[in-house]
């Protein structure tokens, strides 16, 4: 009589974690590490060495772990003090580069735009583009200054006050030779913190802390 051999299988995924690729999260190392005793070879049990080993890799990921979590703490704190500290800018007069820029209420009147040129400027205007890169507005600037003031009234071409975004302040040189310079000139009115970072309130838009380049010796009445 014969005897017909018996083979047994088994699968890589018994081992293999579920759920898309592991993120080496502490739990991940767990499960790994509980599957690795469960499945062990009674007769060939794992060494102390491998077991030291295995369990000073369990200490440094959760070491790392908390020192992430500490990370994150102080990195909030930072940030927290940071925004405090902008409120020393409220009540003066400042300069900020006009470029990136937001409106959170539509009407609200913005400040005057300071515009400077290395030479006498021809054919330039300020123009300015909403967040999909249309150009909204465009105010031509006086031929033969070489510096100027322009003031906008937060509307677009047809008088319709603009709608809460982002929107970007640019000057089109026309013919004028040499580089021109736009910044915004105001007083902070406000600091916003929203979910996008502080933001400074200039009349009716809203700049980065980075933009402002000159901050007045005093407050203003």
């Amino acid at each position: 009589m014969s005897i017909t051999g018996i083979t047994s299988t088994t699968t890589a995924t018994d081992s293999a974690p579920a759920g898309g690729p592991m993120r080496g999260t502490k739990d991940e190392f767990l499960k790994l590490f509980m599957a690795q005793l469960q499945h062990q070879d009674p007769l060939d049990p794992k060494s102390g060495a491998d077991m030291v080993a295995q369990l000073a890799q369990f200490s440094a990921v959760e070491q790392a772990q908390q020192t992430n979590a500490q990370l994150a703490e102080l990195g909030a704190a930072q940030a927290s003090n940071a925004s405090a500290s902008l409120s020393n800018l409220v009540g003066r007069a400042c300069g900020g580069v006009a470029g990136d820029f937001a409106i959170d209420r539509p009407g609200a009147t913005p400040p005057p735009l300071e515009i400077t040129a290395t030479g006498p400027m021809k054919g330039a205007s300020v123009e300015i583009v909403d967040a999909n890169g249309k150009t909204v507005r465009t105010i031509p600037i006086a031929d033969g200054r070489s510096s100027t003031t322009v003031a906008w009234d937060g509307k677009d071409a047809y008088g319709r006050p603009l709608p809460a975004g982002n929107y970007r302040i640019t000057v089109a040189g026309g013919a004028t030779p040499g580089e021109i310079e736009s910044r915004w000139r105001g007083t902070i009115d406000a600091v916003e913190l929203t979910t996008g970072g502080p933001r400074l309130r200039m009349g009716g838009v809203l700049l980065a802390p980075s933009d402002i380049r000159t901050i007045g010796q005093g407050t203003t009445p």
